[in-house]
């Protein structure tokens, strides 16, 4: 009787999930139509720097997409000696087009209408042939704001299905030659910058996230075959590791200020050079997590952000419903707003009811397609034999 495989697990993938989606979180939660508010300098600090951090979080986001689904290509090749297209597009299909269809269902006809009902501000619709396609993220602009809208943050699951409907073909035409496609999808991004001169306009086209993928593709590729400089970074200290972590931090917070003392440098250049890095110092943190043993701290051993990362999408689909709540109550509790209740109370309501919500979703619906998920995995036993980093423990 055939058996299913025993498929590779990251511990802590979850967990950088879950920081991921806090991230955007709370970059968008902290809503105010308050002048005095918005104007005062803690405020605004607040802003700029959850800004950065939601710029890294989807960064990372696109990585663990491009990593776990490039592994996953590996992998299925080991047992097969070829992949299956039409087996991995199932598998996607049920485990992430689901709430991408809940989000369009919210978003384009059940919010408008309580909107309409509460008088608040008017819905943005995504145009539905866009949406249904996946594309309407090219020309998409960030509001920043949910209550203008419930379907804008699935711009990112958009790019995500776009790059996992050409993966599979790209794989297989470079199939042993990857670093040549690495390189190739490097030199389009850097023409495509080029292009639009860095342009802000263009920061949800799925071009501009090419250094993500390539990164996050990048370390499956070192990590499932062993290559020398798997074997280099897996020998990295604990301090080298710390000393990233740390500048990287530093960076987010002074972003804007490290970036300005570079004004005579071409804006797409500052553009290229920053998503390489950015791209590549997040690749290194996912690499360090499940590879390396000098880690400073394993994200799996923090069990509170365990759970949480298995239903993350679900988090990051209802997030907007979350804050729209938080917002409509935190209104009705306080007659005045203040900085105390647009930065604690009303980002805790909103993520009370998004864990709420998305719970009882991943209990009683997504768990029904993720069950008919398994039915498209492949079926020989398998034990990663060779591959003994394959299941890597938080330990």
């Amino acid at each position: 009787m055939k058996r299913l495989i025993k498929k590779s697990h990251f511990d802590n993938v979850n967990a950088l999930r879950f920081m991921a989606f806090l991230a955007i979180f709370l970059a968008h939660a902290f809503i105010t139509y308050n002048q005095q508010i918005k104007v005062s300098t803690l405020y605004s600090d607040l802003r700029q720097f959850t800004s950065n951090i939601n710029d890294a979080a989807y960064s990372l986001l696109f990585i663990l997409t491009a990593f776990l689904n490039t592994w996953s290509i590996f992998e299925e090749r080991f047992i097969y000696k070829k992949m299956n297209v039409l087996r991995f597009y199932m598998r996607r299909v049920f485990s992430v087009l689901p709430l991408y269809f809940i989000a369009f269902l919210l978003g384009n006809y059940i919010a408008p209408m309580l909107a309409g009902s509460l008088n608040m501000p008017t819905w943005e619709k995504i145009i539905e042939w866009k949406y249904l396609l996946f594309v309407f993220n090219f020309g998409y602009v960030e509001t920043w704001n949910p209550l203008l809208g419930f379907t804008g943050n699935m711009w990112s699951i958009a790019v995500s299905i776009q790059f996992l409907i050409v993966w599979p073909f790209l794989m297989d035409l470079f199939r042993r030659n990857e670093t040549i496609m690495f390189g190739l999808l490097l030199f389009v991004f850097a023409g495509f910058t080029w292009l639009t001169g860095g342009d802000p306009s263009f920061k949800f086209h799925s071009l501009n996230y090419l250094p993500e993928f390539v990164a996050g593709s990048f370390v499956a590729y070192i990590s499932f075959f062993k290559y020398s400089s798997y074997n280099r970074l897996k020998e990295n200290t604990r301090r080298t590791i710390g000393s990233v972590y740390l500048l990287f931090i530093v960076f987010l917070v002074l972003r804007s200020k490290v970036l300005n003392q570079f004004p005579e440098v071409p804006q797409f250049v500052l553009h290229f050079t920053e998503k390489v890095l950015i791209a590549g110092t997040l690749a290194y943190f996912l690499f360090e997590q499940n590879f390396n043993s000098n880690s400073v701290l394993k994200m799996a051993k923090l069990k509170f952000m365990t759970f949480p990362g298995k239903i993350a999408q679900s988090l990051y689909t209802y997030m907007p419903l979350g804050i729209v709540v938080g917002f409509i109550t935190t209104a009705f509790l306080v007659d005045t707003e203040t900085l105390t209740s647009v930065t604690l109370l009303r980002p805790f309501i909103a993520l009370f009811v998004t864990f709420a919500v998305s719970i009882f979703s991943h209990e009683y619906l997504e768990k029904k397609f993720l069950r008919r998920k398994k039915n498209y995995n492949p079926t020989r036993e398998y034990n990663p034999v060779g591959l003994p980093d394959a299941k890597t423990k938080s330990s």
